[in-house]
Protein backbone atom coordinates (compact mmCIF):
# COMPACT_ATOMS: atom_id res chain seq x y z
CA UNK A 1 0.00 0.00 0.00
CA UNK A 2 2.75 2.46 0.95
CA UNK A 3 4.65 1.77 -2.25
CA UNK A 4 1.55 2.48 -4.33
CA UNK A 5 0.96 5.71 -2.44
CA UNK A 6 4.55 6.81 -2.98
CA UNK A 7 4.35 6.08 -6.70
CA UNK A 8 1.05 7.90 -6.97
CA UNK A 9 2.46 10.88 -5.11
CA UNK A 10 5.49 11.16 -7.35
CA UNK A 11 3.56 10.70 -10.57
CA UNK A 12 0.86 13.14 -9.56
CA UNK A 13 3.12 15.99 -8.61
CA UNK A 14 5.63 15.61 -11.44
CA UNK A 15 2.91 15.80 -14.08
CA UNK A 16 2.39 19.59 -13.87
CA UNK A 17 2.52 21.14 -17.33
CA UNK A 18 4.44 24.33 -18.10
CA UNK A 19 1.99 26.00 -20.44
CA UNK A 20 2.06 29.03 -22.79
CA UNK A 21 1.18 32.50 -21.32
CA UNK A 22 1.15 36.40 -22.00
CA UNK A 23 1.05 39.89 -20.48
CA UNK A 24 0.61 39.73 -16.73
CA UNK A 25 -2.81 40.71 -15.45
CA UNK A 26 -2.30 39.26 -11.99
CA UNK A 27 -5.35 38.47 -9.94
CA UNK A 28 -6.06 39.23 -6.34
CA UNK A 29 -4.62 36.41 -4.27
CA UNK A 30 -7.47 36.59 -1.76
CA UNK A 31 -9.73 33.59 -2.08
CA UNK A 32 -7.69 31.81 -4.75
CA UNK A 33 -6.78 28.22 -3.77
CA UNK A 34 -3.01 28.41 -4.32
CA UNK A 35 -0.30 26.63 -2.30
CA UNK A 36 0.95 29.90 -0.75
CA UNK A 37 -2.59 30.63 0.46
CA UNK A 38 -2.33 27.59 2.74
CA UNK A 39 1.45 27.69 3.23
CA UNK A 40 2.26 31.41 3.77
CA UNK A 41 6.01 30.73 4.05
CA UNK A 42 5.99 29.71 0.38
CA UNK A 43 5.14 33.27 -0.66
CA UNK A 44 8.47 34.56 0.64
CA UNK A 45 10.30 31.78 -1.17
CA UNK A 46 8.67 32.76 -4.47
CA UNK A 47 9.58 36.41 -3.93
CA UNK A 48 13.21 35.51 -3.25
CA UNK A 49 13.47 33.12 -6.20
CA UNK A 50 12.99 35.90 -8.77
CA UNK A 51 16.40 37.29 -7.75
CA UNK A 52 18.17 34.32 -6.20
CA UNK A 53 17.30 31.27 -8.25
CA UNK A 54 20.18 30.11 -10.52
CA UNK A 55 17.74 29.90 -13.41
CA UNK A 56 16.70 33.53 -13.00
CA UNK A 57 20.29 34.69 -12.57
CA UNK A 58 21.07 33.25 -16.01
CA UNK A 59 17.98 34.86 -17.51
CA UNK A 60 18.97 38.24 -16.05
CA UNK A 61 22.31 37.94 -17.86
CA UNK A 62 20.42 37.26 -21.09
CA UNK A 63 18.46 40.47 -20.49
CA UNK A 64 21.70 42.41 -20.07
CA UNK A 65 22.93 41.03 -23.38
CA UNK A 66 19.64 41.98 -25.06
CA UNK A 67 19.91 45.53 -23.71
CA UNK A 68 23.42 45.92 -25.12
CA UNK A 69 22.23 44.52 -28.46
CA UNK A 70 19.49 47.16 -28.48
CA UNK A 71 22.06 49.90 -27.92
CA UNK A 72 24.18 48.46 -30.73
CA UNK A 73 21.19 48.38 -33.09
CA UNK A 74 20.38 52.03 -32.33
CA UNK A 75 23.95 53.13 -33.08
CA UNK A 76 23.20 53.13 -36.82
CA UNK A 77 21.10 56.29 -36.40
CA UNK A 78 23.75 58.17 -34.44
CA UNK A 79 26.77 60.03 -35.84
CA UNK A 80 30.02 58.13 -36.08
CA UNK A 81 33.54 59.55 -35.93
CA UNK A 82 36.71 58.05 -37.34
CA UNK A 83 40.21 59.11 -38.23
CA UNK A 84 43.85 58.19 -38.64
CA UNK A 85 47.23 59.73 -37.96
CA UNK A 86 50.47 58.72 -39.68
CA UNK A 87 53.93 60.20 -39.06
CA UNK A 88 56.89 58.96 -41.08
CA UNK A 89 60.16 60.25 -39.54
CA UNK A 90 61.96 58.84 -42.57
CA UNK A 91 60.50 58.33 -46.01
CA UNK A 92 62.27 57.66 -49.30
CA UNK A 93 60.42 58.81 -52.46
CA UNK A 94 61.44 57.92 -55.98
CA UNK A 95 59.75 60.39 -58.33
CA UNK A 96 59.67 60.72 -62.08
CA UNK A 97 60.41 64.45 -61.94
CA UNK A 98 63.66 63.93 -60.01
CA UNK A 99 66.85 62.26 -61.15
CA UNK A 100 67.48 60.61 -57.79
CA UNK A 101 65.49 59.40 -54.78
CA UNK A 102 64.56 61.96 -52.13
CA UNK A 103 64.49 61.41 -48.38
CA UNK A 104 62.00 63.37 -46.27
CA UNK A 105 59.67 63.36 -43.24
CA UNK A 106 55.93 63.43 -43.64
CA UNK A 107 52.81 63.77 -41.46
CA UNK A 108 49.36 62.63 -42.62
CA UNK A 109 46.06 62.69 -40.76
CA UNK A 110 42.36 62.52 -41.46
CA UNK A 111 39.39 62.91 -39.09
CA UNK A 112 35.72 62.91 -40.11
CA UNK A 113 32.23 62.72 -38.67
CA UNK A 114 29.54 60.83 -40.58
CA UNK A 115 25.84 61.40 -39.85
CA UNK A 116 23.29 59.28 -41.78
CA UNK A 117 20.59 61.54 -43.24
CA UNK A 118 18.27 59.42 -45.35
CA UNK A 119 18.32 55.63 -45.61
CA UNK A 120 14.65 55.07 -46.55
CA UNK A 121 13.73 54.20 -42.94
CA UNK A 122 16.13 51.24 -42.76
CA UNK A 123 18.07 52.61 -39.80
CA UNK A 124 14.91 53.38 -37.81
CA UNK A 125 13.66 49.87 -38.57
CA UNK A 126 16.95 48.44 -37.31
CA UNK A 127 16.56 50.36 -34.07
CA UNK A 128 13.01 49.08 -33.68
CA UNK A 129 14.18 45.51 -34.29
CA UNK A 130 16.68 45.88 -31.46
CA UNK A 131 13.94 47.14 -29.16
CA UNK A 132 11.65 44.24 -30.09
CA UNK A 133 14.40 41.71 -29.51
CA UNK A 134 14.96 43.17 -26.06
CA UNK A 135 11.22 42.91 -25.36
CA UNK A 136 11.31 39.27 -26.47
CA UNK A 137 14.17 38.58 -24.05
CA UNK A 138 12.21 40.27 -21.25
CA UNK A 139 9.17 38.17 -22.11
CA UNK A 140 11.27 35.02 -22.07
CA UNK A 141 12.57 35.97 -18.62
CA UNK A 142 9.02 36.52 -17.38
CA UNK A 143 7.96 33.17 -18.83
CA UNK A 144 10.97 31.49 -17.22
CA UNK A 145 9.86 32.84 -13.84
CA UNK A 146 6.28 31.76 -14.52
CA UNK A 147 7.38 28.15 -15.04
CA UNK A 148 9.81 28.41 -12.14
CA UNK A 149 6.92 29.37 -9.84
CA UNK A 150 5.02 26.27 -10.93
CA UNK A 151 8.03 24.06 -10.29
CA UNK A 152 8.75 25.59 -6.87
CA UNK A 153 5.14 25.09 -5.78
CA UNK A 154 5.19 21.51 -7.02
CA UNK A 155 8.45 20.63 -5.27
CA UNK A 156 7.34 22.33 -2.06
CA UNK A 157 4.13 20.30 -1.98
CA UNK A 158 6.20 17.20 -2.71
CA UNK A 159 8.25 18.00 0.37
CA UNK A 160 5.09 18.14 2.47
CA UNK A 161 3.87 14.84 1.03
CA UNK A 162 7.23 13.13 1.39
CA UNK A 163 7.44 14.24 5.01
CA UNK A 164 4.01 12.71 5.63
CA UNK A 165 5.07 9.52 3.85
CA UNK A 166 8.19 9.34 6.00
CA UNK A 167 6.09 9.71 9.15
CA UNK A 168 3.84 6.92 7.93
CA UNK A 169 6.84 4.67 7.21
CA UNK A 170 8.31 5.36 10.66
CA UNK A 171 4.99 4.48 12.29
CA UNK A 172 4.93 1.26 10.27
CA UNK A 173 8.42 0.43 11.59
CA UNK A 174 7.21 1.00 15.13
CA UNK A 175 4.22 -1.29 14.60
CA UNK A 176 6.36 -3.96 12.92
CA UNK A 177 8.88 -3.73 15.77
CA UNK A 178 6.11 -4.21 18.34
CA UNK A 179 4.74 -7.19 16.41
CA UNK A 180 8.22 -8.72 16.18
CA UNK A 181 8.68 -8.24 19.93
CA UNK A 182 5.38 -9.98 20.64
CA UNK A 183 6.32 -12.84 18.31
CA UNK A 184 9.75 -13.13 19.94
CA UNK A 185 8.12 -13.41 23.39
CA UNK A 186 5.79 -16.15 22.12
CA UNK A 187 8.75 -17.95 20.54
CA UNK A 188 10.72 -17.83 23.77
CA UNK A 189 7.71 -19.26 25.61
CA UNK A 190 7.49 -21.92 22.90
CA UNK A 191 4.01 -20.78 21.92
CA UNK A 192 5.09 -20.55 18.28
CA UNK A 193 7.82 -22.33 16.32
CA UNK A 194 10.77 -20.93 14.42
CA UNK A 195 8.61 -20.92 11.30
CA UNK A 196 6.18 -18.61 13.03
CA UNK A 197 8.93 -16.01 13.37
CA UNK A 198 9.45 -15.76 9.61
CA UNK A 199 6.69 -13.29 8.70
CA UNK A 200 7.20 -10.93 11.69
CA UNK A 201 10.91 -10.70 10.80
CA UNK A 202 10.21 -10.16 7.10
CA UNK A 203 7.58 -7.52 7.87
CA UNK A 204 10.03 -5.74 10.17
CA UNK A 205 12.84 -5.80 7.59
CA UNK A 206 10.51 -4.55 4.85
CA UNK A 207 9.28 -1.74 7.09
CA UNK A 208 12.86 -0.68 7.81
CA UNK A 209 13.72 -0.74 4.11
CA UNK A 210 10.70 1.38 3.18
CA UNK A 211 11.47 3.85 5.98
CA UNK A 212 15.09 4.18 4.82
CA UNK A 213 13.92 4.78 1.26
CA UNK A 214 11.37 7.34 2.40
CA UNK A 215 14.05 9.13 4.42
CA UNK A 216 16.47 9.30 1.49
CA UNK A 217 13.66 10.39 -0.85
CA UNK A 218 12.77 13.21 1.55
CA UNK A 219 16.39 14.36 1.89
CA UNK A 220 16.87 14.25 -1.89
CA UNK A 221 13.76 16.39 -2.39
CA UNK A 222 15.08 18.97 0.09
CA UNK A 223 18.37 19.18 -1.82
CA UNK A 224 16.56 19.57 -5.14
CA UNK A 225 14.38 22.32 -3.70
CA UNK A 226 17.43 24.14 -2.38
CA UNK A 227 19.14 23.97 -5.78
CA UNK A 228 16.03 25.16 -7.59
CA UNK A 229 15.44 28.19 -5.36
CA UNK A 230 19.06 29.11 -4.59
CA UNK A 231 18.31 28.91 -0.86
CA UNK A 232 19.78 26.88 1.97
CA UNK A 233 18.08 23.48 2.47
CA UNK A 234 14.94 23.69 4.56
CA UNK A 235 14.97 22.20 8.04
CA UNK A 236 12.38 19.52 8.79
CA UNK A 237 10.66 21.90 11.20
CA UNK A 238 10.18 24.43 8.35
CA UNK A 239 8.16 21.93 6.32
CA UNK A 240 4.47 21.46 7.28
CA UNK A 241 3.33 18.04 8.47
CA UNK A 242 0.39 17.92 6.08
CA UNK A 243 -2.19 19.77 4.01
CA UNK A 244 -5.04 21.70 5.59
CA UNK A 245 -8.52 21.41 4.12
CA UNK A 246 -8.73 23.21 0.78
CA UNK A 247 -11.81 25.18 -0.28
CA UNK A 248 -12.50 25.07 -4.04
CA UNK A 249 -13.16 28.37 -5.82
CA UNK A 250 -15.03 27.26 -8.92
CA UNK A 251 -17.02 30.45 -9.58
CA UNK A 252 -14.02 32.79 -9.28
CA UNK A 253 -11.90 30.63 -11.59
CA UNK A 254 -14.72 30.38 -14.14
CA UNK A 255 -15.00 34.17 -14.15
CA UNK A 256 -11.27 34.50 -14.83
CA UNK A 257 -11.54 32.13 -17.78
CA UNK A 258 -14.43 34.13 -19.24
CA UNK A 259 -12.39 37.31 -19.05
CA UNK A 260 -9.41 35.56 -20.62
CA UNK A 261 -11.17 34.17 -23.68
CA UNK A 262 -13.01 37.48 -24.19
CA UNK A 263 -9.69 39.24 -24.76
CA UNK A 264 -8.88 39.49 -28.46
CA UNK A 265 -5.14 39.21 -27.84
CA UNK A 266 -4.94 36.39 -25.31
CA UNK A 267 -2.63 37.03 -22.38
CA UNK A 268 0.45 34.91 -22.93
CA UNK A 269 4.15 35.65 -22.84
CA UNK A 270 4.74 33.24 -25.69
CA UNK A 271 2.00 34.82 -27.84
CA UNK A 272 3.32 38.27 -27.06
CA UNK A 273 6.80 37.19 -28.16
CA UNK A 274 5.35 35.76 -31.36
CA UNK A 275 3.68 39.11 -32.07
CA UNK A 276 7.01 40.86 -31.56
CA UNK A 277 8.74 38.35 -33.83
CA UNK A 278 6.13 38.91 -36.52
CA UNK A 279 6.74 42.66 -36.33
CA UNK A 280 10.48 42.01 -36.63
CA UNK A 281 9.98 40.05 -39.83
CA UNK A 282 7.89 42.87 -41.29
CA UNK A 283 10.68 45.28 -40.45
CA UNK A 284 13.25 42.91 -41.95
CA UNK A 285 11.27 43.01 -45.19
CA UNK A 286 11.21 46.82 -45.13
CA UNK A 287 14.97 46.93 -44.55
CA UNK A 288 15.55 44.50 -47.41
CA UNK A 289 13.57 46.71 -49.82
CA UNK A 290 16.04 49.58 -49.23
CA UNK A 291 19.25 47.69 -49.94
CA UNK A 292 19.39 48.70 -53.63
CA UNK A 293 18.43 52.34 -53.05
CA UNK A 294 20.85 55.29 -52.73
CA UNK A 295 21.83 56.24 -49.16
CA UNK A 296 22.54 59.84 -48.14
CA UNK A 297 24.98 60.81 -45.36
CA UNK A 298 26.43 64.11 -44.15
CA UNK A 299 30.22 64.33 -43.86
CA UNK A 300 32.29 66.76 -41.77
CA UNK A 301 36.06 66.45 -41.40
CA UNK A 302 39.62 67.66 -41.72
CA UNK A 303 42.79 66.19 -43.25
CA UNK A 304 46.42 66.96 -44.00
CA UNK A 305 48.93 65.72 -46.59
CA UNK A 306 52.14 66.98 -48.20
CA UNK A 307 52.71 67.53 -51.92
CA UNK A 308 55.41 69.05 -54.16
CA UNK A 309 54.41 70.80 -57.38
CA UNK A 310 57.87 71.65 -58.73
CA UNK A 311 61.07 69.90 -59.52
CA UNK A 312 62.72 71.70 -56.63
CA UNK A 313 62.50 69.39 -53.67
CA UNK A 314 62.90 72.31 -51.30
CA UNK A 315 59.56 73.73 -52.41
CA UNK A 316 57.21 71.45 -50.53
CA UNK A 317 53.70 72.39 -49.59
CA UNK A 318 51.66 71.22 -46.60
CA UNK A 319 48.07 70.79 -47.71
CA UNK A 320 45.39 71.01 -44.99
CA UNK A 321 41.70 70.55 -45.82
CA UNK A 322 38.54 71.12 -43.81
CA UNK A 323 35.37 70.00 -45.46
CA UNK A 324 31.63 69.53 -45.01
CA UNK A 325 29.24 68.00 -47.47
CA UNK A 326 27.01 65.09 -48.36
CA UNK A 327 27.86 61.60 -49.49
CA UNK A 328 25.72 59.34 -51.62
CA UNK A 329 26.35 55.60 -51.73
CA UNK A 330 24.40 53.28 -54.00
CA UNK A 331 24.55 49.54 -54.33
CA UNK A 332 23.39 48.92 -57.92
CA UNK A 333 23.42 45.12 -58.07
CA UNK A 334 24.07 42.58 -55.30
CA UNK A 335 23.66 39.29 -57.12
CA UNK A 336 19.96 38.88 -56.24
CA UNK A 337 20.75 38.95 -52.50
CA UNK A 338 18.05 41.57 -51.87
CA UNK A 339 15.41 39.59 -53.71
CA UNK A 340 16.27 36.50 -51.65
CA UNK A 341 16.14 38.45 -48.38
CA UNK A 342 12.68 39.83 -49.24
CA UNK A 343 11.33 36.40 -50.16
CA UNK A 344 12.69 34.88 -46.94
CA UNK A 345 11.17 37.65 -44.81
CA UNK A 346 7.75 37.17 -46.44
CA UNK A 347 7.92 33.41 -45.95
CA UNK A 348 8.79 33.83 -42.26
CA UNK A 349 5.87 36.23 -41.87
CA UNK A 350 3.43 33.67 -43.26
CA UNK A 351 4.97 30.97 -41.07
CA UNK A 352 4.65 33.08 -37.91
CA UNK A 353 1.09 34.10 -38.73
CA UNK A 354 0.06 30.44 -39.03
CA UNK A 355 1.92 29.46 -35.86
CA UNK A 356 0.30 32.36 -34.01
CA UNK A 357 -3.21 31.37 -35.11
CA UNK A 358 -2.58 27.78 -34.02
CA UNK A 359 -1.14 28.90 -30.68
CA UNK A 360 -4.14 31.16 -29.95
CA UNK A 361 -6.58 28.34 -30.63
CA UNK A 362 -4.50 25.90 -28.60
CA UNK A 363 -4.13 28.22 -25.61
CA UNK A 364 -7.83 28.95 -25.44
CA UNK A 365 -8.72 25.28 -25.59
CA UNK A 366 -6.02 24.47 -23.07
CA UNK A 367 -7.42 26.92 -20.53
CA UNK A 368 -10.93 25.49 -20.94
CA UNK A 369 -9.62 21.95 -20.50
CA UNK A 370 -7.67 22.93 -17.39
CA UNK A 371 -10.77 24.42 -15.79
CA UNK A 372 -12.70 21.24 -16.54
CA UNK A 373 -9.95 19.13 -14.97
CA UNK A 374 -10.08 21.43 -11.96
CA UNK A 375 -13.72 20.50 -11.49
CA UNK A 376 -12.84 16.80 -11.61
CA UNK A 377 -10.01 17.38 -9.11
CA UNK A 378 -12.36 19.22 -6.74
CA UNK A 379 -14.83 16.33 -6.84
CA UNK A 380 -12.05 13.82 -6.20
CA UNK A 381 -10.83 15.95 -3.29
CA UNK A 382 -14.32 15.99 -1.79
CA UNK A 383 -14.58 12.19 -2.01
CA UNK A 384 -11.19 11.73 -0.34
CA UNK A 385 -12.27 14.09 2.45
CA UNK A 386 -15.33 11.92 3.08
CA UNK A 387 -13.16 8.79 3.15
CA UNK A 388 -10.83 10.53 5.58
CA UNK A 389 -13.74 11.34 7.88
CA UNK A 390 -14.90 7.73 7.71
CA UNK A 391 -11.44 6.37 8.55
CA UNK A 392 -11.16 8.78 11.49
CA UNK A 393 -14.46 7.57 12.85
CA UNK A 394 -13.33 3.96 12.41
CA UNK A 395 -10.10 4.70 14.31
CA UNK A 396 -11.98 6.28 17.20
CA UNK A 397 -14.31 3.30 17.26
CA UNK A 398 -11.45 0.79 17.48
CA UNK A 399 -9.84 2.83 20.24
CA UNK A 400 -13.12 2.72 22.18
CA UNK A 401 -13.30 -1.05 21.60
CA UNK A 402 -9.75 -1.39 22.96
CA UNK A 403 -10.72 0.42 26.16
CA UNK A 404 -13.72 -1.91 26.54
CA UNK A 405 -11.60 -4.96 25.81
CA UNK A 406 -13.34 -5.70 22.52
CA UNK A 407 -10.29 -5.08 20.30
CA UNK A 408 -6.56 -5.70 20.45
CA UNK A 409 -3.63 -3.35 20.03
CA UNK A 410 -3.06 -4.87 16.59
CA UNK A 411 -6.62 -3.93 15.60
CA UNK A 412 -6.02 -0.33 16.67
CA UNK A 413 -2.66 -0.23 14.87
CA UNK A 414 -4.32 -1.47 11.69
CA UNK A 415 -7.04 1.17 11.98
CA UNK A 416 -4.42 3.83 12.60
CA UNK A 417 -2.47 2.83 9.45
CA UNK A 418 -5.70 2.81 7.45
CA UNK A 419 -6.48 6.30 8.74
CA UNK A 420 -3.00 7.55 7.81
CA UNK A 421 -3.37 6.05 4.33
CA UNK A 422 -6.70 7.85 3.94
CA UNK A 423 -5.01 11.02 5.16
CA UNK A 424 -2.22 10.63 2.59
CA UNK A 425 -4.81 10.07 -0.12
CA UNK A 426 -6.57 13.29 0.94
CA UNK A 427 -3.23 15.13 0.94
CA UNK A 428 -2.56 13.87 -2.59
CA UNK A 429 -5.91 15.12 -3.82
CA UNK A 430 -5.47 18.51 -2.15
CA UNK A 431 -2.01 18.86 -3.67
CA UNK A 432 -3.43 17.91 -7.06
CA UNK A 433 -6.14 20.56 -6.83
CA UNK A 434 -3.71 23.27 -5.72
CA UNK A 435 -1.28 22.38 -8.50
CA UNK A 436 -3.99 22.39 -11.15
CA UNK A 437 -5.22 25.75 -9.90
CA UNK A 438 -1.68 27.07 -10.12
CA UNK A 439 -1.32 25.74 -13.66
CA UNK A 440 -4.62 27.27 -14.75
CA UNK A 441 -3.89 30.72 -13.30
CA UNK A 442 -0.40 30.62 -14.77
CA UNK A 443 -1.73 29.76 -18.22
CA UNK A 444 -4.02 32.79 -18.32
CA UNK A 445 -1.44 35.01 -16.55
CA UNK A 446 -3.63 35.61 -13.51
CA UNK A 447 -1.09 34.11 -11.13
CA UNK A 448 -0.49 36.55 -8.23
CA UNK A 449 3.17 35.44 -8.04
CA UNK A 450 3.84 37.17 -11.38
CA UNK A 451 3.60 40.47 -9.51
CA UNK A 452 7.10 39.66 -8.16
CA UNK A 453 8.54 40.39 -11.60
CA UNK A 454 10.04 43.85 -12.22
CA UNK A 455 7.75 46.22 -14.07
CA UNK A 456 8.18 45.84 -17.80
CA UNK A 457 8.54 48.76 -20.18
CA UNK A 458 6.23 48.45 -23.22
Amino acid sequence: MLRKLRLATTGLLLSCAFLASGRAQTADAQGLPLPETYFPELKGILETAVKQSPRMLLRNLDDIIAEQNRISARSGQLPSASGFLQYNPWQRDKRADLTHAAETQKLYYNFNINQPLFHWGALHSGTRIGELQQMISTGQTADAYRTLVLEIRSLYMQLVLKKALLARAQLNVQIATDQLSVAQTKFEKKVISEGGMFMPRINHDQALLMADRASEDFDSAKRAFSKLTGMSPLADSQIPDGFPAVTPSTDALSGLLAGHVANRDLNSYSLENMRHQLEIEKLNYQVATTRLKPMLNMILGTSQEEQSYTANIAQKYKLQSTYAGVQVSWSIFDGFSTRSAKASALARQRQLEQNYADAVAGLSEQARSQLKQLDFSARSMEISNRLLGSSEGNLHGREDDLRRGLASEADVSGARLYHIDAQLNAFNNRADYLQRTSDFLSTILEDPALANLPKRTP
